[in-house]
């Protein structure tokens, strides 16, 4: 079973509530089937203000999420400290906008303010400067050239506060490059997972996510992935060349059981031979 993007617990607060009448492909709601499916925004907030302040002995002030999508992970970040502050940056209007009307509006008054929502291409946003920039849920992939990782790289070198860190998520093994389609079943509907092309010579990844209703419905290519397959050691090279330092990969570790993540993440100088995996990429701007 692969490790897809990614495999939460639960989730609470904000999201759950939410899920009342009996879903299907007519009423459902995209982005918050997804989130219920891909996103564990809670303990992610707490994983980050925890590593931040391991890490670099400093508690995690501002926090920026690049490709944001619904800053859920934004908006749970806030609430773990008044002094707290985001910076969600994100190309798509619309989906900015449900984010602001479906997850900021249900923050008090001042989490809201604390809470930047910013529409623009990532390789363009510098300041304010952040403690921790992060690129998740591997969007960084719609960059397909060493040329455009590079430049999205050097950005976010710019745009960390000397001593900060940077962060992407990503994945791999032998099942990432297979043609195949994995389902999870969810309350009321059931997550697809759609490796619908996969090409070794240019690493050009095609994925697709779809949801399944109980009555038969189906919501067909939800969200569509045109990306590529970036390496750890391809992107460690250009963080290098970036200027970053104490760059390593945090490795998650595997449940026995189910033989999928157990969402424990622990430095390592040798990944795992794991037909699927799933690691942090961690680099600090001196």
């Amino acid at each position: 079973m692969i490790r897809q993007p990614p495999t939460p617990p639960p989730v609470r607060g904000l999201v759950r509530k939410r899920i009342k009448a009996k879903l299907t492909a007519k009423n459902a709601d995209k982005h918050l089937l997804y989130q219920l499916s891909v996103q564990a925004p809670e303990d992610d907030a707490q994983f980050f203000a925890r590593f931040y302040k391991k890490y670099t002995g400093e508690p995690l002030r501002v926090f920026r999420e690049d490709f944001c999508g619904t800053a859920i992970l934004s908006c749970e970040l806030v609430k773990l400290n008044k002094k707290n502050h985001a910076i969600c940056v994100d190309s798509h209007g619309p989906t900015l906008d449900w984010a602001r009307q479906h997850n900021v509006s249900k923050l008090d008054k001042d989490q809201q303010k604390r809470v930047s929502l910013v529409q623009a291409n990532v390789l363009d946003v510098r300041e304010p400067k952040a403690d921790l920039l992060a690129g998740l849920n591997f969007s960084f992939s719609v960059f397909k050239t060493r040329q455009e990782m590079g430049a999205y790289i050097n950005n976010a070198f710019r745009a960390i506060k000397p001593g900060g860190v940077f962060i992407l998520d990503n994945w791999g093994g032998g099942q990432a490059q297979f043609v195949m389609k994995e389902r999870k079943r969810q309350k009321g509907f059931t997550y697809v997972w759609d490796q619908a092309d996969f090409d070794p010579v240019t690493n050009h990844i095609l994925c697709k996510i779809h949801f399944e209703f109980r009555n038969g419905s189906r919501m067909k290519n939800a969200f569509v992935y045109d990306w590529r397959l970036w390496t750890l050691m391809e992107l460690r090279e250009m963080m290098d060349e970036a200027g970053f330092t104490d760059i390593h990969v945090l490795w998650e570790g595997t449940d026995r059981e189910t033989g999928e993540g157990n969402s424990v993440f622990r430095r390592v100088v040798r990944g795992g031979d794991e037909e699927a995996w799933i690691a942090y990429l961690v680099a600090r701007r001196p």
